[in-house]
């Protein structure tokens, strides 16, 4: 059964990109931790564009069951810097900045750091430097030692070039002040 639900997912995945597959596999995953996990290692298993759309898939799992990547909270963060997928680091910041609580994360230290490096980054893609920016507010949040640090960060990035970054920067400020 296991093995026809990975060849159901993976026939899925190889479709294409759009909303309607992503949401097919949300449906079809549901709360089940054990689907959950499937379509989670093929994030980690295959190279563009699976491993990209899986990580989306997952991005609207977590919206309805967002306990269900709970047992990879950890490892997320190894992955989203060791990953060469700009989808899959894309995807999985998203999940962190959205549904996990940074201290939940065991070395979320090492999370910001990369966080602060990605949100300056101008050779980074404005998704992942948006959701770096997101996970540094909810670090800002616990640790309000931080915040004129990412207040640093806001200043040098508020005339980036990119729009999406700029909004970011300016929802960032509104969220910490």
């Amino acid at each position: 059964m296991k093995q026809n639900v990975k060849e159901h997912f993976l026939e899925l995945l190889k479709t294409d990109s759009s909303r309607l597959i992503a949401d097919m596999l949300k449906n079809e995953v549901g709360d089940s931790q054990e689907n959950f996990n499937i379509l989670y290692s093929f994030c980690l298993s295959h190279t563009y564009p699976v491993a990209m759309r899986a990580a989306h898939a997952l991005q609207f799992c977590c919206e309805d069951f967002p306990e269900l990547i709970n047992p990879f909270i950890d490892e997320l963060v190894e992955k989203i810097i060791e990953t060469k997928e700009e989808g899959v680091r894309r995807g999985f910041l998203k999940i962190l900045a959205e549904n996990v609580d940074p201290y939940e994360i065991n070395n979320s230290g090492l999370l910001m750091d990369k966080c602060f490096e990605w949100a300056l980054s101008e050779n980074e893609k404005p998704a992942i430097r948006a959701y770096s920016l997101g996970i540094l507010v909810r670090i800002c949040k616990r640790e309000p030692l931080l915040k004129p640090e990412l207040e640093s960060v806001i200043e040098i990035i508020s005339n980036d070039q990119s729009a999406a970054v700029r909004a970011k920067a300016r929802w960032v400020l509104k969220m910490i002040s």
